[in-house]
């Protein structure tokens, strides 16, 4: 194994973040060899010279690697741990790069048995409305946060591993619990995307015209040009902390409604200078 890097690299999974991974592990030169497996694209990202060699089942793909990266839906790779357990070589490091983390963490902690200590759960924080191996970007995680969760059964120094690849591909990373990290991005990203789903499906059903549409919607909307089956799991696998985030933004709409009703002006500007100064702080 190259000094620093992940060796022979199992790839479950080949859309956007696992094509962009594997990109960005090529181009830094740290991976010796990718095996991707994927029940829809890995010929593509073959095609594309993201990998190196497609297998067809993921108990093949994983055998004699020296890291396991799960970059399925997050459903999917939940499933996965189950057929790759038996397969998994001695000291292997494994990680996912889902956006929730309690499920996949759940489904080690019942099927990793001894390989359990070489999980070391990541999330980059980066992506894109695009989808697919062609639109995996070497330069994705470059500037962006990726958030690492060890668990306390986590080898520290597999985690250190981890975290030194992932600042070579010029990501800051930042460690936060499963648990915290659910909590944080149901509000900050799974509920996000939801509303952007919604306002752009009560718009779609009420007769507008396209070209009344203007550029605040669009921006308001962009999530909803995400893919709908993978919004859908995100949502159902982190569904206690995205519908306690739904409760925190549905108090600050009822408090909008009754100022609305109310004629209070002050109140509105009172909400919406909070929530103005705090997205000021970004630029």
């Amino acid at each position: 194994m190259a000094r620093g890097g992940l060796g022979r690299v199992a790839l479950l999974g080949t859309g956007l973040i696992g094509g962009s991974f594997a990109a960005a592990l090529k181009r830094h030169g740290l991976a010796s060899h990718i095996v991707a497996y994927s029940a829809g694209d890995a010929h593509a990202a073959l095609a594309l010279g993201l990998v190196d060699e497609v297998a067809e089942a993921p108990e093949a793909a994983v055998a004699g690697c020296d890291t396991v990266v799960l970059a399925a839906p997050v459903s999917v790779n939940a499933d996965l741990l189950a057929r790759i357990a038996p397969a998994l070589a001695a000291g292997v490091l494994i990680t996912d790069v889902s956006s929730v983390k309690r499920a996949v963490v759940d489904a080690a902690r019942r099927h990793l048995g001894a390989a359990l200590p070489g999980y070391v759960p990541s999330h980059p924080i980066a992506g894109s409305e695009r989808s697919g191996p062609q639109a995996a970007d070497a330069a994705l995680f470059r500037n962006r946060t990726v958030i690492l969760s060890p668990l306390d059964e986590s080898e520290p120094s597999k985690a250190a591993r981890l975290e030194s690849v992932w600042q070579r591909l010029g990501a800051t990373v930042v460690r936060l619990s499963p648990q915290e990290h659910d909590r944080i991005y149901a509000l900050v990203s799974h509920w996000p995307h939801a509303l952007g789903f919604a306002l752009g499906a009560a718009v779609a059903g009420n007769g507008v015209a396209d070209d009344l549409v203007g550029p605040g919607l669009l921006d308001l909307t962009r999530t909803a040009a995400s893919s709908p089956a993978l919004w859908a799991d995100i949502l159902l696998q982190n569904g206690g902390p995205a519908l306690d985030a739904a409760d925190l933004v549905a108090e600050e709409l009822a408090h909008i409604r009754a100022a609305i009703r109310d004629g209070d002006r002050e109140s509105l500007i009172a909400l919406f200078s909070r929530a103005a100064a705090w997205r000021g702080r970004f630029g």
